[in-house]
This record gives structure tokens, sequence and C-alpha cells, in this order.
């Protein structure tokens, strides 16, 4: 048989795969311009002393920056409504004003009230600006200032200042912020005198001129009750008198009348001229005859004027927790500094080594 009708056999190249075996391996190898893992660690710690040498400058920035930088300390005070005891005067005042009422006002109703007026003008910023530009602390700071920077400097102290009330309380908390721990107590408790004093000298002038005017109503009232009682008695002794002189034309000496007598000014001369001048005489010897209401009145015109205002003890508020040298300063947090310029320097010394090594691939890559 000739070679033509032999059959030819595949290359082996061309042979079919055998079950279980594959001629080309399962992954490909790694492209030049992918990123290996294990040689980028590799990259790093072989130039760790560039990172730890980026680490060491950030760091030691950032201390200097932490050891060099203004720092801010904040007092904190917390209040609630006065006791009955900073207000028991102001109490007995309010009360006598009211007078006789059916329902009073209750000593914690006036309490929550005087709080209210307390912590509306602690929060108010021109009393703040008031107290914060007059006070020595900030003189010293804004000393040798121009106007523009001293308005700026100003109200970054007033802006850190923070009046805030607890949820669902009556409570507030009043924060103070100064260069030092000392000078942060000492605002706040200066702070917080001076809006009690202008409140209680605010209110206690109220009462006063309340008072004041109370008892000149009580007067009026009063001094209206005796003239409408003295016109009373001034008719009265003009009737008797008209009744005696009938008496004495009718020439009655002694009382007419029996118990079906109904007596009135036009019959009142019956009662005879004997009667009639023993009338006389003593109604207009007798002091006026007052009614309930007067003496009501007169009362309580005596009860105010024996009443002093005293303000000596008075506050608007109470302490729950009263202002004490903070522990732990604001700013700056030296700690936190000095971590975050440990890794603003490992970050940055990590990227100039990755740009730096993709620089140098690219410059081989051109150049092959």
């Amino acid at each position: 048989m000739s070679d033509k009708n032999q059959p030819q056999q595949p290359p082996q190249s061309q042979q079919p795969p055998i079950a279980g075996y594959y001629p080309y391996p399962m992954f490909q190898a790694p492209k030049n311009d992918e990123i290996d893992l294990f040689d980028l660690i590799a990259q790093l710690w072989k130039k760790k002393h560039w990172i730890i040498g980026c680490m060491l400058i950030t760091t030691l920035l950032a201390a200097v920056y932490a050891f060099t930088a203004k720092e801010q300390w904040t007092a904190t005070a917390v209040v609630d409504a006065p006791s009955f005891e900073t207000m028991d005067n102001y109490y007995q005042g309010y009360r006598l004003l009211e007078g006789n009422v059916e329902k009073p006002t209750s000593s914690e109703e006036v309490a929550d009230k005087l709080f209210k007026q307390f912590i509306s003008l602690a929060g108010s910023y021109n009393e703040l600006s008031k107290f914060v530009s007059g006070s020595d602390y900030f003189k010293k700071l804004a000393e040798g200032k121009d106007e523009q920077s001293r308005a700026r400097l100003l109200n970054d102290i007033i802006d850190n200042v923070k009046l805030t009330k607890e949820k669902d309380s009556s409570i507030y908390s009043l924060s103070f912020p100064a260069a030092t721990a000392i000078e942060a107590k000492n605002l706040l408790e200066k702070y917080v005198s001076v809006v009690n004093s202008n409140i209680s000298k605010t209110q206690y002038a109220q009462l006063t001129t309340q008072i004041e005017n109370k008892k000149q109503t009580l007067k009026n009232q009063m001094d209206a009750i005796k003239n409408i009682a003295e016109e009373q008695r001034l008719e009265e002794i003009q009737n008797i008198k008209m009744a005696l002189t009938v008496a004495e034309k009718t020439n009655i000496q002694k009382p007419e009348i029996t118990s079906l007598t109904k007596l009135d000014n036009n019959s009142l001369f019956l009662l005879g001229k004997d009667a009639l001048s023993a009338m006389s005489q003593g109604i207009e010897k007798q002091p006026l005859v007052m009614s309930d209401d007067y003496y009501d009145l007169q009362r309580q015109w005596i009860n105010l004027n024996n009443f002093k205002v005293d303000r000596a003890d008075a506050k608007g508020f109470s302490y729950l927790k009263s202002p004490m040298e903070p522990i732990d300063r604001d700013k700056p947090r030296n700690g936190l500094i000095l971590v975050l310029g440990c890794l603003v320097g490992l970050i940055i010394g990590t990227c100039f080594i990755l740009i730096n090594n993709v620089l140098v691939s690219y410059r081989i890559k051109t150049n092959v």
C-alpha cells in the first residue's frame, strides 16, 4: 500500500486533550503594568527610612503647633429656678400686690417667672457683649488691636459662650471660655452675678413701683368710700334738722308714733323735739360708719405700707453646679494633634514612594 493510502497522524500539537489534563496554565502571569502587592510592601519596607523621616518631620511640626497654639478652657455652671429662700421677700411683695384673690399665685410660678427672665437676659447678645467688652480679660487680649480686630475677637468669644437647655427639663447649662482655667471660672462667676444683679434690680424696682401705685389706688378707693359716707351723714343730719324744725312748729315734744307708723324723711318729725335734738347732736359727734370694704382696703394699704423691699439676697436662679476650674482643656488637644501629625507623615511618605516607583517604571518602559 502506498504512502498516500496510509492514514496520516495528526501533529502532536493538535492531539485532543486528555481528560483531566490541560496543556495551558490555569492562571496568567501578571502583566508588567499591574501592581504586585508583595512587591509594593517590599518596596515600602526597603524605603522605610523615608517614611519614618516624613513621620518624624510632621510629628515635630505638629508638636510645635500643639505646644505653642493658643489654649482654650471652658468653665460650666448648671442652673435651675430659684429656691424660696432667695426670693422670699419678692414673693411676699408679689402676694401683697395680688390682694385677696380666689386663686393666688404660687411661689413656684413666681420662681419660674424670675428664672425665665434670668435665662432670657443671660442669653442676650447685648448683655453678653456689654459684659465681655468691659472685662479686664477682653481688654488685655484686645490691647494694640484695631477696631475691626477687636470686633472679630469679641464675636469669637461670644460665639463660644453656650447656654443650653437639658432635654425635657427646666435645667440650663452655661459655659464660658477663656485662655486659662482660672480666667474661665472667674468670668463665668462674674457674668452670672452681673445677670442676676440686673434681673434683681429690674424686678425689685418694678415691685417697688407697683407697691406705690397699689397704695395710691387703695387710698383713692378709701377716700371715695369715705366721701360717700360723709355725704350720707350730712344728708342724714339735714333730714333730722328739717324734721326738728317741723316738730317745733307743730309743737311735738314727745314721740307720737305707734307700731304701725312707718318712719321716713317725711314722717321723721313725729319723733318729737327731744329725740330729734339728741339725734342731731349724736350724729355730728360720732365717727363715720364705714363699710367692710373700706376696712378691707385699709388693711391692704397698711400691709403694703409696712412692707420693706429687700433684694440683698435675691436670686433669679439657683446653682445645681457652681462654676469650677475646668480640668481638661478644649484646645489644643496635644495627643490628638501628635497622632494626626504622625499619620500625615505616614501618608506623605507612602505616597512619595509610590509616585516615585510609578515614575521609575514609566521611564524604564519608555526606554525599552
